[in-house]
């Protein structure tokens, strides 16, 4: 197993550092690329099992649009806890032995339990990511839980009490923080969801359809 997909799943380099070098470094993807199964490989009883066999299938088999469209790579929480997931199952599919590691799993647990419905998308998941990156590995859960309530809270702002209710999943908007929700308005089977930046004054729209 090459030292960069090891010290990854060992976490020895975190999951930015090996997206870009899987990306950066020829042999290393031509290396990784060789792990993958092929459409012909699909009912072959070494892949029947293999659960990320869909995905691949859906992006042509192909690792970089795997690696960008299933697990936006690796930016989000989801994101990283699945890539880990995939890149490990790849590697036990192929004989490697690699003890699994539970950290990106159960940081993605942690925002799942907390974070409330209306509050979601990639730059939603990225911005508290980095927030949960900051807080020290000796602070206690519970008290993680109540940090993170409390980050979200103050940086997810709503005019009033008027919540977006999704047509679809949430896209909360983020440049360098959160827009603030202002209204939104449906139009037949149009959402559209108003956000403003409260440093700028700045709208801008997002669009559902259901």
């Amino acid at each position: 197993m090459n030292v960069i997909i090891k010290s990854y799943l060992t976490l020895k380099i975190d999951t930015k550092t090996f997206v870009q070098a899987v990306l950066a470094d020829r042999d290393l993807y031509d290396e990784l690329n060789r792990y993958l199964p092929t459409a012909g490989m699909e009912t072959d009883e070494k892949w029947k099992n293999f659960p990320y066999m869909l995905s691949l299938r859906t992006h042509g088999f192909d690792l970089k649009r795997t690696i960008q469209g299933r697990f936006s790579n690796g930016t989000t929480p989801s994101g990283k806890s699945g890539l880990y997931d995939f890149i490990h199952k790849l590697m036990v599919t192929n004989g490697e032995e690699v003890e699994y590691n539970e950290y990106y799993r159960n940081r993605f647990r942690l925002l799942m339990d907390i974070v409330p419905d209306y509050v979601g998308g990639d730059a939603a998941e990225e911005y508290i990511d980095s927030f949960i990156s900051s807080i020290p590995c000796s602070i206690s859960i519970e008290h993680k839980k109540q940090m993170i309530k409390k980050i979200i809270k103050s940086s997810f702002l709503c005019k009033g009490k008027i919540k977006p209710k999704w047509a679809q999943e949430p896209q909360w908007p983020v440049n360098d923080k959160p827009l603030m929700f202002v209204l939104q308005s449906k139009d037949g089977d149009k959402y559209t969801y108003t956000f403003e930046d409260v440093d700028t004054g700045k709208k801008i729209e997002i669009v559902q359809y259901a």
